[in-house]
């Protein structure tokens, strides 16, 4: 309604109207009471402990896990709420101080229990604990079988690889031997190349919206190229070491040698995120060089033949492949077996299969990796 008087209305009823406006005080409204109850403030009381499980205990997909608390005042309890990385798993009632929850799947690596207890009186307490949580399932074992094998050069120290429209791309390290190059995959030959600083030891490359992405290694400084001629564009930096770097959705990600993942936003090179990775066993450390396939990340584990296939979200190793047949015990007679080991992972979309090779390897290698 617009609030007027509707003009064909009786009289009677518009000196009722009237006087009860006059009985109201003069026609005027009154101002609305505040019919509210106030909120009673909660007083935080610092006297719980947690007592089960222990700090850094295990917590396992789908498993059982007892939880329990005490408090020093021995506060009566009206009821606890149990979270796990922020998820609740269950809330109990009156004087209840225990429970056993089943661990959900969550992110794996370093977590928080949490428990919120409320106590008579409007008081609260809350206590944490840490805990590192681990899938139930150890990753699939994935086979393989080499399709051809290309010459590399032997004396390329090979931090990071990808492959590009019949092309493939390579980073090396080492200092006085860092840079670039694009290379012709049949042959091994290098059509273009570009060092960098001597004081500068190269890591992993990535490839972005046309641009190539560089680390180095404990500088905290990279590189951005242009893909078609490597003219350098600008330079970055971060704050951990860097390792090995990949395309991710539309930006980036940094392994650090640590069983960390960074997701990178390319604008700035912010860090937006963290995920720790773990298997069955705990964390999975050394993460070296990474390829995304199929919404995976391919990790080497530095000094071994490994790499395994990541949950780039929750850190869960799903996968596992043993590369440790590609060379045959002479030509490993010839390598450093303390530094030249497997490194370099790319793949190629048109085919399906990868390419791997490792530091001052005498050859690539394609492979067909059997997922069954």
């Amino acid at each position: 309604m617009s609030g007027k008087l509707n003009r064909t209305r009786p009289v009677a009823g518009c000196l009722l109207c009237a006087l009860l406006l006059v009985a109201c005080g003069n026609g005027k409204p009154k101002q609305a009471q505040n019919s509210a109850l106030p909120v009673a403030e909660v007083k935080q009381v610092k006297s719980l402990r947690i007592t089960a499980p222990e700090k850094n205990s295990r917590a396992v997909f789908h498993r059982p896990l007892e939880i329990a608390f005490e408090n020093s005042e021995g506060l009566p309890v009206d009821s606890a709420r149990f979270y796990l990385n922020g998820v609740l798993l269950r809330t109990t009632g009156k004087e209840e101080s225990r429970c056993t929850v089943t661990v959900p799947e969550t992110t794996v690596g370093n977590g928080a229990l949490r428990i919120q207890v409320f106590h008579p009186g409007d008081r609260e307490s809350v206590a944490s604990q840490p805990v590192l949580v681990v899938p139930d399932k150890a990753p699939v074992r994935y086979g393989y079988e080499v399709v051809r094998k290309f010459p590399h050069d032997p004396k390329a120290y090979t931090q990071g690889l990808f492959y590009l429209d019949g092309y493939l791309y390579e980073s090396t390290g080492q200092y006085g031997e860092s840079g670039i190059r694009k290379m012709e995959l049949g042959s091994g030959k290098v059509l273009s190349s570009l060092s960098i600083d001597s004081k500068l030891f190269g890591e992993g490359i990535a490839v972005l919206h046309g641009k190539i992405y560089q680390l180095t290694w404990t500088s905290g400084k990279g590189f951005v190229y242009d893909l078609k001629t490597f003219s350098p564009e600008s330079t970055f930096t971060y704050q951990m070491q860097g390792w090995g770097l990949a395309t991710y959705n539309d930006g980036l990600i940094l392994s650090d040698g640590s069983y960390r993942l960074y997701h990178i936003n390319p604008a700035g090179f912010t860090v937006t995120g963290a995920t720790e990775v773990c298997d069955h066993n705990g964390p999975v450390s050394n993460l070296n060089e990474l390829e995304v396939i199929d919404g995976l990340v391919w990790a080497n584990v530095w000094m071994t033949e490994r790499i395994v296939l990541i949950d780039p979200e929750s850190g869960v190793v799903k996968a596992d492949l043993d590369l440790s047949g590609l060379l045959t015990a002479t030509e490993r007679r010839r390598l450093d077996t303390s530094d030249d080991v497997l490194n370099g992972i790319a793949r190629n979309p048109e085919t399906g299969t990868v390419y791997v090779t490792g530091k001052r390897w005498p050859y690539l290698f394609e492979i067909k990796v059997n997922t069954r």
